[in-house]
């Protein structure tokens, strides 16, 4: 039987990178950040590109089409759940029928990152607080712990990190599929522009170890939103790599 992996974000997670793993498997069919069809339009002041495409967007049309493209392959979802928050949380079904996996980075670097690209981002955008009530309410309705991962640990040991993701979802671990030609793949065209370090990279790398966090303290408004959502990723974060198969 086909299967369905949701892997759930918070924006500037390192998530895209992993998703590009899935696309090299080959055995996938993957899904980039479907639901923000649902939370944005060719109107919203985030940057995009063009969101005229196939995917619909509306909650229910979306979840059709992933339903749908199971029956023909495994499938892979990438999105953010503040994107979709209201109806993923009390949609049991949907989050029973899938295996749910979370990232999660440090907010400090995430929001940091996330100003870069668009300085208008609302507090909601940061998304540790969806994430996190959508990882209670997995493990309130599984009774077990979903596997979470940590973007440094992504970074800095991809190949246990994916080996280990792969040992909990009982998937073939490939090691071909941590390396890859450099390209933006047809599903992050849409999100061009905040996808240029994974388009431009071969593989999953550590980046720089220097990370300055005056500008978060110098912004009055980046460090409320730190002071907001640094708390969901602690509570996260304790339980990395420690889900229940």
């Amino acid at each position: 039987m086909n299967r369905m992996i949701a892997l759930w974000a918070h924006p500037r997670s390192r998530s895209t990178v992993l998703e590009r793993v899935f696309i090299e498997r080959g055995d996938f069919e993957v899904f980039h950040e479907p639901f923000s069809h649902m939370a944005f339009d060719e109107h919203s002041a985030i940057p995009h590109g063009d969101l005229n495409g196939a995917v619909p967007r509306d909650y229910e049309a979306i979840k059709a089409l992933l339903r749908n493209a199971r029956q023909r392959s495994s499938v892979l979802h990438k999105d953010m759940c503040y994107h979709c928050i209201a109806p993923l949380k009390a949609d049991a079904e949907f989050l029973m029928e899938q295996q749910n996996v979370f990232i999660i980075r440090d907010p400090a670097r995430a929001i940091l990152s996330h100003y870069a690209i668009f300085p208008q981002m609302p507090v909601q955008a940061i998304g540790h607080q969806a994430l996190y009530e959508i990882f209670c309410e997995v493990r309130r309705l599984t009774g077990k712990t979903p596997w979470v991962i940590n973007a440094e640990d992504l970074a800095s040991r991809p190949e246990h990190t994916v080996r280990r993701l792969c040992d909990h979802l009982q998937l073939d671990f490939m090691p071909d599929a941590l390396n890859w030609n450099a390209k933006c793949p047809e599903q992050w065209k849409t999100w061009r522009g905040w996808h240029k370090d994974a388009e431009n990279s071969t593989t999953i790398t550590a980046g720089s170890a220097d990370f300055d966090e005056r500008p978060l303290h110098a912004d009055s408004r980046l460090l409320t939103y730190y002071q907001l959502h640094r708390p969901f990723y602690e509570r996260m974060n304790q339980f990395t790599e420690q889900g229940q198969p």
